[in-house]
C-alpha cells in the first residue's frame, strides 16, 4: 500500500526517476527534524523528498548540545553487532534510516544557515542507501548523500524540549507519509525523550 501524502510536498504525487544526467540538486539525507517534509518546505522550498534512505555503520543519538547527530561506528563496535531491528530487536542496528531529498544549490546554502555550518555541523558526502521511494517500492540503490555531522559533539545527551516536539512532527510523517518503520523510531529516536 503506498503512502500517505497528507503532509507533503504536492510534487510527490507524480512518478519520480532520479537520474545523474544534467542534474543539478544533491541528494541530502535527513535524519532529524528534517524528516517533516513541512519544516523541509519552509526552509527549502525547493527540496523535493524522494524516499527513505539508510547510512550503513552509523549510528542516532542526540548529541551534548541537545539535537540528533550521526556519529561513525567503530569497526569494533560494528563488529559486536548481532542482529537488527528487523529482527524484532535481538540486537543493535548499525545504521540510520533517514528521509532523502533531491535539494538545489539555493535550497543547500539555506539549510547550511539552518544547521550552523560550520560552528554545528560540518558537510560530509557519505554512502548510503535508497530504501524506499515515495511511492512506498522498496529499492536497495546505492547513493552518495549530503549528511550534516556533528563531529565535535558525539556523546549521547538528552533533547532540548522545543525540539522534542519538532522531531515527533518529523518522525509522524516519515513514518505515515514514507514509510520509515515505527519501530525503529521508538527504539532509536524516542528512547532520548521517554
Amino acid at each position: 500500500m503506498p503512502p500517505k501524502r497528507e503532509d507533503s510536498q504536492l510534487s510527490q504525487d507524480s512518478v519520480m526517476t532520479v537520474t545523474q544526467e544534467d542534474r543539478h540538486e544533491i541528494l541530502y539525507f535527513a535524519y532529524g527534524s528534517n524528516l517533516s517534509t513541512v519544516q523541509m518546505r519552509q526552509r527549502c522550498p525547493y527540496s523535493t523528498p524522494i524516499g527513505i534512505g539508510h547510512l550503513d555503520g552509523w549510528k542516532w543519538l542526540i548529541n551534548e548540545r541537545g539535537y540528533a547527530n550521526v556519529v561513525k561506528v567503530s569497526g569494533s563496535e560494528a563488529k559486536s553487532s548481532e542482529g537488527s531491528l528487523g529482527d524484532k530487536g535481538k540486537g543493535k542496528e548499525w545504521g540510520v534510516y533517514g528521509l532523502l531529498y533531491l535539494l538545489p544549490p539555493d535550497d543547500e546554502a539555506k539549510l547550511d544557515t539552518y544547521e550552523g555550518v560550520p560552528w554545528a555541523y560540518e558537510k560530509m558526502t557519505c554512502d548510503a542507501r535508497w530504501v524506499r521511494d515515495g511511492q512506498g517500492k522498496v529499492l536497495d540503490e546505492p547513493v552518495k548523500t549530503l549528511v550534516y555531522v556533528d563531529t565535535k559533539r558525539v556523546g549521547e545527551s538528552v533533547p532540548k524540549e522545543e525540539y522534542v516536539e519538532r522531531m515527533e512532527r518529523g518522525i509522524e510523517d516519515a513514518v505515515d507519509n514514507w514509510g520509515l518503520d515505527r519501530e525503529y523510531a521508538t527504539k532509536v529516536m524516542r528512547r532520548f525523550w521517554k
